[in-house]
This record gives structure tokens, C-alpha cells and sequence, in this order.
């Protein structure tokens, strides 16, 4: 069974890949408010899941997923081109992190 610790982290991802994608759209009040916003809701998922998980497991989840979404993002809404090694590494990324989660619990 998952514990709820990490049906946070996805939650903090997410946010972490929509304020890092505001970071570079953003061009108005709204638009830098939402930014902001997402930024202060990410920390505060990680802060809560950092409360009953390592330190470093949840910057580690919390930094990999954050960068993952942010490259399916930009690939898949703002017209970056698609590049093999990059989905590689990705790959890479993510098993590094699930072998975090099995590790630690």
C-alpha cells in the first residue's frame, strides 16, 4: 500500500512544474500571481512530506519529478523539440527515484 507521505510528492511535482513553467511565461499580473502561488504550494506539499520521510528522499522525488514535468511540459505544450537522449535520461531519472522509494520504506 502506498503511504500518504508519497501521494504528496506528485502533488508537489506537479505545482514544481507548473511555477517552473510560469517562471518562463508568465507576462502578466495574473499569470506571475499563479507563479508565485505554485511556488509557495510546492514547498509547502514537500515541508509536510518532509515531516515523516528523509530529507533527501523527498528533495531527490521532489527535484526529479519536478524536472521530468517540466520537460513533458515543455515538449508536449511550449514547442520544445523532442530529443531521444532526453527521454533516456528521464528514464533514468525516474528509476533512480523509484529505487529511492523501495529503499526507503
Amino acid at each position: 500500500m502506498i503511504q500518504p507521505q508519497w501521494m504528496i510528492l506528485p502533488l508537489a511535482g506537479l505545482a514544481e512544474v507548473g511555477w517552473a513553467s510560469g517562471l518562463k511565461h508568465a507576462d502578466s499580473v495574473p499569470t506571475w500571481a499563479m507563479t508565485v502561488a505554485l511556488a509557495v504550494v510546492s514547498l509547502w506539499l514537500a515541508s509536510i512530506a518532509v515531516r515523516t520521510m528523509p530529507t533527501s528522499t523527498v528533495y531527490t522525488v521532489f527535484v526529479g519529478l519536478g524536472a521530468v514535468g517540466t520537460a513533458i511540459a515543455d515538449w508536449l505544450f511550449f514547442g520544445v523539440a523532442f530529443h531521444w537522449p532526453v527521454l533516456a535520461f528521464i528514464v533514468l531519472l525516474l528509476v533512480g527515484v523509484i529505487g529511492l522509494q523501495q529503499v526507503n520504506d
